[in-house]
Formats: C-alpha cells, sequence, structure tokens
C-alpha cells in the first residue's frame, strides 16, 4: 500500500517523528491504528459491507434521531473499529483517526502533524480489518454493540 509520510510533534515533550498516512486524497478510506499508535489495519469503507452496516445501525438509533449526516458520520469513524473490527493482538480496539505512537515518549497525542515536503511516499504492506466477531453476530447484538459504544 502506498502511503504519504507526515511530520508529527507529540503534544508532551514535542518530538518530531515521521509516520505514515494515508494520502489526503484517499477518499472513504481509513487506515485505523491500536491505542498505543503501534498497529495499523486498513478499511475501505466504500467496499467493506460493516462501515454501510453500522451507518445504518447508527441512522436507526433513538438518540440520534434528530443529528445531522455529518454528526452521525463523525460518530460512526469515533465508534467504527470497537464495534465492527476484531481487536487487536493485545485484545485492544482499533480506532479511526488514532495518532501514531511517538517514538520517544510513547505518546499518541498530537500537537501538530503536516504532510513532508518536498512530498514523500512509502510503500507497506497494511493488513485489512478483519470482521470476524462482528460476522458471528445477530442483528440484535450488532445494534447491542453500538448501543453500548454509544455509551
Amino acid at each position: 500500500m502506498r502511503l504519504q509520510i507526515f511530520e508529527y510533534q507529540c503534544a508532551p515533550s514535542g518530538h518530531a517523528f515521521r509516520a505514515p498516512e494515508l494520502p489526503a486524497d484517499a477518499y472513504g478510506e481509513f487506515l485505523l491504528r491500536s491505542r498505543t499508535g503501534a498497529e495499523i489495519v486498513y478499511v475501505n469503507a466504500i467496499a467493506d459491507p460493516t462501515y454501510k452496516e453500522v451507518d445504518v445501525l447508527l441512522q436507526r438509533h433513538p438518540t440520534l434521531a434528530g443529528v445531522p449526516a455529518i454528526g452521525r458520520a463523525d460518530i460512526l469513524r469515533r465508534i467504527y473499529g470497537a464495534v465492527a473490527c476484531d481487536p487487536d493482538a493485545e485484545g485492544q480496539p482499533f480506532r479511526i483517526g488514532q495518532h501514531p505512537q511517538c517514538p520517544v515518549c510513547s505518546s499518541t497525542d498530537m500537537k501538530s502533524w503536516q504532510e513532508v515536503h518536498p512530498v514523500e511516499f512509502v510503500d507497506l504492506e497494511i493488513p485489512a480489518a478483519t470482521h470476524l466477531l462482528w460476522a458471528t453476530l445477530t442483528e440484535s447484538k450488532k445494534a447491542d454493540r453500538v448501543n453500548d459504544a454509544l455509551s
């Protein structure tokens, strides 16, 4: 997978480091990182049916009745990894938008990040997110997972 290099600065100590991200023009594609930022998986939200399934469950959720589509999309991105994706090697959920881990202080709290100029790319093998647990669940159990993530 062709990823673009970004320069990050961690918030706690200001350490600068580089990490790969999807290019800015990647539409409907996401890198999901583990809580520590060490593990990465990929989701093409347009092609992966689980993304739409979670979206539909959010659309039907009674507490989100008046929430505009843009607000639901934010919620979807926030909960999707924990709801529909299998966890990382340590049993922790993946998350869209999770920053990489600072190699010096291990923080995932970033002060800033930007594309490296001139633009740099790297080819990396990023596994697709898996949904083995999600596939075994009934519609009711899937709705329960969404409810749990929203509370």
